[in-house]
């Protein structure tokens, strides 16, 4: 009896499984094949993977859902957005979980059972932590997305839903005044002497910078991280988050205007280090991230590091605009700061602004 078909899938050389290259083995027309992806580093191989099914199974015809790998939805989907999006490593890591369940179905497969024993497997896999229903949410939007792609290039002839968890609801965690200075104070240290006639910084002295320019501008990690000078005017007090020439994603960023309080830290840091290129650095060079210096302070100011309440980077930005609401900022005005649409402003944080619902409450 003739061996099944298989899908192609990515396994280390099994000849020299512990130093080989990334191989790509499937079963087709009842023999084994492979294919060689001529690298031993698996980010190289899983985007060469991603690339090489597109090009090969393509099929001349959209085809009927149950014909069509989820796998290949999901390469597809990756083939085609990865030269779009900043962060392609970050992307092709959503899609392991996604790969790793449905490895050997087909897009006709999915339905409601299959979909609720992933979320228990996922669930199960975090163990007492367990994994939050935004997190689902997030890999099966994926999901829903790349089956969604397959249908518009016309790979298969109609799409399939995908059923994901209900929203979490919550309170966003936002830092109070007092949190925010201690969680600036534990950061902040004293600045270094020189050495050989040249300031040296501290080893937490841009975590300092990064709180305060998170805090007073309410802008997104990578939008800061990525911060040039060149993007500041300090003649016209304008910061410049989305420069010419910078790759545009559907996170907006706007013009806003350089707050007073923030200015003096800045300019202190550019007569401190006139060499650097960007506005954060650490010993000169450019960072990718700070979730471990900005972890350590969390801790260190005795905040939360888990659970609804838990502070991360992002925080810095919810602080931000319920900030603005609290001191009554013009709604307007505050959209175009933090780069917002108004819709988001008022649901997530204009229950904060002073008029909030006071007719109402007025006319009890």
């Amino acid at each position: 009896m003739p061996r099944r078909s298989s899908p192609p899938r990515l396994e280390r050389d099994r000849k020299r499984p512990s130093e080989g290259n990334w191989y790509i083995y499937w079963t087709e027309g009842g023999r084994s094949r492979e294919h060689s992806t001529g690298t031993g580093d698996r980010d190289q191989a899983e985007l060469y993977f991603a690339e090489w099914k597109l090009r090969r199974f393509r099929p001349e015809r959209a085809v009927e859902p149950h014909e069509f790998y989820v796998a290949d939805a999901i390469s597809h989907y990756l083939a085609k957005r990865l030269d779009d999006v900043t962060d392609p490593e970050r992307l092709a890591n959503a899609a392991k979980p996604i790969i790793r369940f449905f490895d050997g179905y087909s897009v006709g497969d999915i339905n409601d059972a299959l979909i609720k024993e992933y979320c228990q497997k996922r669930r199960k896999g975090r163990g007492d932590k367990g994994l939050k229903d935004g997190t689902l949410r997030r890999e099966l939007s994926f999901l829903s997305t790349a089956i969604r792609r397959a249908e518009e290039d016309q790979l298969i002839t109609r799409k399939i839903a995908v059923r994901l968890p209900p929203k979490p609801e919550g309170r966003i965690r936002f830092l109070t005044c007092e949190e925010a200075l201690m969680l600036i104070r534990v950061s902040r240290s004293f600045d270094s002497p020189l050495q050989d006639g040249v300031p040296t910084e501290s080893k937490t002295e841009h975590l300092t910078l990064f709180l305060r320019i998170g805090l007073l501008t309410g802008q997104r990690k990578e939008a800061i991280l990525s911060l040039r000078w060149s993007d500041i005017d300090f003649d016209s007090n304008i910061i410049y988050w989305n420069p010419v020439g910078r790759r545009r994603t559907k996170k907006e960023r706007p013009s806003s205007r350089l707050p007073a309080r923030l200015r003096k830290y800045l300019l202190r840091r550019r007569r401190r280090f006139p060499e650097d290129e960007f506005v954060v650095t650490h010993r000169g060079k450019s960072l990718q991230n700070i979730k471990r210096a900005f972890r350590t302070a969390v801790v260190s100011a005795g905040l939360e590091t888990e659970g609804d309440r838990k502070v991360v980077p992002h925080t810095l930005r919810h602080t931000c605009a319920t900030w603005l609401m609290q001191k009554g900022a013009p709604k307007w005005d505050a959209c175009g700061f933090l780069g917002m649409t108004l819709e988001t402003l008022e649901k997530n944080y204009g229950h904060h602004h002073p008029d909030h619902q006071r007719g109402a409450a007025d006319a009890i």
